[in-house]
């Protein structure tokens, strides 16, 4: 397999889709491989969520997660999605894997600009990541810090995974 760069920045802009009646998607395409006829896309997703934050006295949330999706353009093999860095490394070639992370920041910018959820909820996909994985979870901090949140609750949940509750600011 030869997957091959398809950008060499960040998009000027997204297009934003609603997924159902719960959920926003961004889905950028980022790498191709002509032999397998096979498309790399990070999706950023923007999803509603009816569930309980007891400490904080919160019963519905938005929860934003991304993942790399492998699509066979051909339709002779299922769909692939991982939010594993190592299983997504073979499908991401050198020259796109620096700018996965400021693609992942500018889809939730646009989501959060969309969308205008009050609170933003995240969680790591693994327990007890290493420091040099939650980079891009301090950077998805800022980046929402950048856009009028502030965090409201930080920690560890049932299953030993880092998640983070973000506010967003009122405005007069």
């Amino acid at each position: 397999m030869a997957f091959v760069s398809l950008i060499s920045g960040i998009p000027a802009s997204f297009s934003i889709e609603a997924d159902g009646d719960t959920a926003h998607v961004v889905l950028v395409p980022v790498a191709y491989c002509d032999v397998s006829d096979r498309l790399v896309q990070v999706e950023s997703r923007l999803t509603y969520t009816q569930a309980t934050l007891p400490r904080l006295n919160i019963a519905s949330f938005h929860e934003f997660s991304f993942t790399i999706l492998v699509v066979s353009l051909s339709d002779d093999t299922p769909t692939y999605e991982t939010q594993d860095r190592t299983y997504a490394r073979p499908y991401l070639p050198d020259a796109c894997r620096p700018l996965i992370m400021p693609i992942v920041s500018a889809c939730l910018r646009a989501l959060v600009a969309h969308v205008r959820p009050t609170v933003i909820y995240r969680v790591t996909k693994s327990r007890s990541p290493p420091e040099k994985a939650l980079q891009k979870d301090v950077l998805l901090t800022r980046t929402l810090e950048d856009e009028g949140y502030a965090v409201m609750e930080t920690g560890t949940d049932l299953w030993g995974r880092r998640f983070w509750v973000l506010r967003r600011a009122l405005t007069v």
